[in-house]
Parts: C-alpha cells; sequence; structure tokens
C-alpha cells in the first residue's frame, strides 16, 4: 500500500504510513543514525528515489533558502535511516534555487535519471545526467521549454513552481503537471517535439521613477499578451528604482508593463539574437 511523505513550513520531514487502519502519521520523523530528526529549516519538499541504485530508497530534501540535501540510506528499505547529508551539486558547486522542489525523473529517455526542479522564481530547471544511473553527475543547468521556444512555468502565476512527471494519457511520452503559488494546476503533454532547449540567457536591466510612494508591479508579456516574468511586486519609495529580468525567451519584441496605483506605463524591448 502506498505511503505519504511530506514537508512542511518549520522544514521537517513527515511520513504517513499506510496500514489496514488507514494512514498513520509520523511527523518530525527521527531517521537519522544518531536519532536525530531531518529539519531543513524552512518549507521543506520532499523526493524518495533510490539514489545510487543499492536497493534502498534514499531521500532528497529541498528547502527555502535553495539547497538540495541527498540523505542516503544506511538501513533497510523497510525502515530507512540516514546518515547526515550532503548537497546535490552541478559542475562542482551546490544547487541553490529558492525554495527548490526536486524531483527525480528520465525526463530525456536515455536510461539515466535526471533532476528537475521547480523553484520561486516559476520556470522548470533540468539537470541532465551525464553520469551514471548508479552516480548521477550534473554539470548544467537548462530551462524546460515549450516547443514554441517559451520557457514553461505556471500560467496563471509566474511564481512557485512545482511539478510531477509521469505518462499521463499513455502515449509513451513524458508528460508533467505543474502548479503555481495560485494553487491552478495545469497539464503539459509531451511528444515528439516536446523536451529541453538549450538555455538561453539575456540580462536586461528596466529603470522606473516614482514620483511618490506607491504600489507597483512591473510585468512583461510576449507580442501573444502572454506573461513571461513578474519583476517588481509590492509598495516602493519615491525616486528611481531598477529591475532585473533575467530574459530566457527567443528573440523578438517584448512589452514591459509598469501598473502603480494611479497609472499603467507600457514600454517595448527588443531582445536580439545571439
Amino acid at each position: 500500500m502506498p505511503d505519504i511523505v511530506s514537508g512542511d513550513r518549520y522544514g521537517n520531514f513527515n511520513l504517513f504510513l499506510n496500514g489496514p487502519s488507514g494512514l498513520t502519521a509520523y511527523y518530525r520523523m527521527r531517521v537519522l543514525l544518531n536519532g536525530d530528526s531531518i529539519n531543513v529549516v524552512n518549507n521543506s519538499q520532499p523526493a524518495v528515489a533510490d539514489w545510487d541504485r543499492d536497493g534502498k530508497k534514499d531521500l532528497l530534501l529541498g528547502c527555502e533558502t535553495g539547497y538540495i540535501y541527498l540523505y542516503l540510506n544506511q538501513a533497510t528499505d523497510t525502515w530507512p535511516l540516514f546518515q547526515d547529508y550532503s548537497y546535490i551539486q552541478c559542475n562542482g558547486a551546490p544547487i541553490i534555487l529558492n525554495r527548490v522542489n526536486p524531483y527525480i525523473f528520465d525526463l530525456d529517455q536515455d536510461g539515466k535519471r535526471d533532476l528537475i526542479c521547480g523553484a520561486n522564481d516559476g520556470y522548470v530547471h533540468f539537470f541532465r545526467n551525464v553520469g551514471s544511473d548508479t552516480n548521477p553527475t550534473f554539470l548544467r543547468e537548462e530551462t524546460l521549454k515549450a516547443d514554441n521556444g517559451m520557457p514553461i512555468m505556471p500560467d496563471s502565476s509566474p511564481y512557485g513552481s512545482r511539478m510531477g512527471f509521469g505518462d499521463w494519457n499513455n502515449d509513451g511520452w513524458p508528460d508533467f503537471l505543474i502548479s503555481g503559488f495560485d494553487g491552478f494546476l495545469e497539464l503539459w503533454l509531451g511528444g515528439p517535439l516536446t523536451g529541453v532547449a538549450e538555455d538561453r540567457r539575456t540580462a536586461v536591466t528596466l529603470e522606473y521613477s516614482l514620483p511618490r510612494a506607491a504600489d507597483v508591479r512591473l510585468e512583461v508579456f510576449d507580442a501573444g499578451g502572454r506573461r513571461v516574468a513578474n519583476l517588481v511586486s509590492g509598495n516602493f519609495s519615491a525616486g528611481r528604482h531598477t529591475a532585473a529580468w533575467n530574459a530566457r525567451c527567443p528573440a523578438g519584441v517584448y512589452l514591459c508593463r509598469l501598473t502603480s496605483s494611479d497609472q499603467v506605463l507600457t514600454k517595448q524591448v527588443t531582445l536580439l539574437a545571439d
């Protein structure tokens, strides 16, 4: 019978074991070898997988600070006990994605499991396994894109991507579900043209001035009216301000819209091809 693992706002690892009488909850699991419970401070997000292919379930935990903690199982598959953590790395450095949630899935269908992460920025971050299935190795980050070249993110909310992968319609191609902070759930169906495109980032700095303190929202839209970035949202003082747009979009014309308490301004920005 399937069990449930969960994180929580306070960084704990929780387990709900399924039995004849239903689910039994074990909060703040004491599953480290020294008897301590696992805690990653804030917003823990677990993924269970046999990371090193030794036949025992291991644990990955994302967190608010952006690290992905790997806990290798030192006991049994029936009742795991974990050694202290190490960081999941890319190109020799720990992966850091604010409010990261890791997912293990062979997305490129090469027989080696990859790492896919949602994060606070709303993108779907892909780390291709260039090592082996028993010793995953990641050298670069890519951004999951649709077949039109646009980065995939929750359409109704550009923040807080969370996703899960599988073959939703049993056609042999990987599909996935994605949601954002607003809670809506979206289904993306895969196919021969759906996959991972090369990550293209263009650093754009936008400047704006406010005559008085105001609630401000700065958004970027493509030519079809689809929002591709939400750069600023909050109350800001009078004066000059800047916002950075780490653009992961095809070359073309985009509209930057600044909405304040008493006006809406729209300016055109053109991204040039490399």
